[in-house]
């Protein structure tokens, strides 16, 4: 998880529709208090731990780093007691003979936290060449650890005991530089997008390189420079993880891409503003999901094996509304959005059914490639959503304001959202699940499609399924090898990945089974039936739609 951010409205809290016309003035004061007493009413039910930075050794970083995407703190669950805190230090650095002119080299402290006490129990410094992300989540209580073009592995709790709970495992190491890193949200897959290393200036012309000597081949490359590499992730025994390489394909530029290790969601174009979503195993299989009525091509996000929710517009070409859909071809919930924000960024916690959504709201429309001042940006918001009902558990301010996101956490078990607030790390307390969240929670997660064995189907047909007439035919490399890692920036739910020939260092592409090149649906084709809010019988619609 550089990409560029999608600008989007706020969502709003959800409340029932109400037709009455003398009940409407209560029912707006009532959202407005629950939007002004949202943290307080946090703070009532169960005690809000405090930890503060100060006895850390926290450095408060330039604001300018952060609008600018660089990830200049975080802080995680390692488990439901554990945080792992790590942030900037200003500090003299030796020299380095063999680091170029560009780098721009820093340091940063690693901390583990114990909870409720906020105890460090080990500290660690890195030293990064760049200012971008240097620190992933997986699961099982390991991370990801970046330092230019290597991967590494941690598992602090685990090798804690050993005197050495940043204890470091390589991942992957080579040549090329990564444009984005994304790991899905049970954590079973990652998603490494690299391109080429930059040439120093002038080699072509010492090297008498010219344009019209360039082979068909990289022409393509230059075309599609973006190379996307899939691995499903194994937990072994102690902190071990191991990789086992996929597909790989190639797109003009990074995006997030719904996928997992059992496969991924392509949109369908039904012609009409109406939109479907299908989710293809790797073994050939095809699931219709529901429809969704967009006037723009929806975005859609895995938040589970067996759940995701989507982005789509209803009036403009804005994204203004968020839908939550399951696996078993219903549309749970729909919520409308007001206010614009951009640099969406998300945590997950499949086990309890949430995620929680993090985006900067603007105090007018924006674009990604705008310089932002402090001055252009009202505040870092955050909710927690219960993703079978689309209700807000909790809603929250993140300060200083990180455009990169990492400086708020979802626990493993989705029982607590530990945000950065000030001068201190402010855990909060998220209600328990309800009989129907767990019933829901296990419907998910048994309707979630796994893999059977048959014929693998290449991910790179369903990618070519969203944008056809931009997909490359497939070429056999020479030889397979794993791809680069280096500086990235969180992506927004958008930009899907468009495939091409693969690079020479990734594995083969295969060919699509024949009868499923049918995925992008004209007009003549039969038309899936209209999309319906998921409730239990009896209740109001848990999300409303304009009337």
């Amino acid at each position: 998880m550089g990409y560029a951010p999608l600008i989007m409205p706020v969502p709003s809290i959800i409340h029932g529709l109400i037709r009455q016309r003398k009940l409407a003035g209560l029912a707006m004061l009532a959202i407005c208090l629950q939007f002004v007493t949202g943290e307080a009413a946090a703070k009532d039910s169960r005690a809000v731990l405090r930890i503060p930075l100060e006895p850390t050794g926290f450095e408060a970083s330039q604001s300018q780093f952060l609008l600018a995407g660089g990830s200049m703190m975080t802080v995680d669950f390692i488990d439901d007691q554990h945080l792992l805190l790590t942030y900037n230090v200003k500090r003299l650095l030796k020299r380095l003979p063999d680091c170029p002119p560009s780098d721009q080299d820093r340091e940063v402290d690693a901390v583990v936290l114990q909870l409720p006490d906020g105890k460090p129990v080990a500290r660690a410094s890195w030293r990064f060449h760049d200012r971008g992300q240097y620190l992933w989540r997986l699961g099982h209580g390991r991370f990801l650890l970046r330092n230019r073009n290597e991967l590494w592995t941690l598992s602090p709790m685990i090798n804690l005991a050993s005197g050495n709970a940043f204890k470091q495992r390589p991942l992957i190491e080579t040549k090329r530089r990564i444009a984005g890193l994304l790991v899905s949200p049970d954590a079973d897959l990652m998603i490494v997008e690299t391109l080429e290393a930059e040439k120093p200036r002038g080699l072509e012309e010492a090297t008498g390189a010219s344009s019209s000597q360039q082979t068909d081949e990289s022409k393509e490359r230059a075309e599609m420079p973006v190379q996307i590499n899939f691995f499903s992730v194994i937990y072994g025994d102690a902190d071990a993880v191991d990789l086992t390489p996929g597909e790989a394909a190639r797109s003009r530029t990074p995006g997030r891409i719904p996928a997992n290790s059992a496969g991924f969601l392509a949109m369908v174009d039904q012609g009409q503003q109406r939109w479907a979503f299908d989710f293809n195993t790797y073994d050939g299989k095809r699931l219709e999901l529901s429809p969704f009525d967009s006037t723009c091509k929806p975005s859609p996000i895995l938040v589970s094996r067996g759940e995701f929710i989507a982005f789509g517009c209803h009036t403009s070409r804005t994204p203004q509304v968020i839908g939550g859909f399951n696996m078993r071809g219903e549309e749970m919930w729909e919520q409308n959005m007001t206010e614009s924000y951009l640099a969406p960024t998300f945590s997950y916690a499949p086990a309890a059914g949430r995620f929680a959504f993090s985006r900067m709201i603007t105090h007018s429309n924006l674009t990604s490639d705008d310089s932002l001042s402090p001055e252009m940006i009202a505040g870092q918001n955050i909710i927690v959503y219960q993703t079978n009902t689309g209700a807000q558990l909790l809603h929250i301010n993140a300060t200083p304001v990180a455009r990169a996101g990492q400086n708020f956490a979802l626990s493993p078990d989705g029982m607590s959202l530990a945000v950065m607030r000030g001068d201190a790390i402010e855990v909060y307390p998220l209600p328990g699940l309800t009989g129907k969240d767990r019933e829901a929670v296990q419907q998910a997660e048994t309707s979630a499609p796994r893999l059977t064995g048959g014929a693998r189907r290449p991910l790179s047909a369903a990618l070519s399924s969203s944008s056809p007439e931009n997909a490359a035919p497939a070429a056999a490399p020479s030889q397979a090898a794993p791809p680069s890692a280096a500086p990235a920036v969180p992506p927004g739910p958008s930009a899907a990945a468009v495939p091409a020939p693969a690079a020479d260092s990734t594995p083969p592409l295969q060919s699509a089974p024949a009868g499923d090149e049918g995925n992008t649906v004209g007009d003549e084709q039969p038309r899936r039936k209209p999309p319906t809010l998921y409730n239990e019988p009896g209740e109001q619609p848990r999300g409303d739609r304009p009337e």
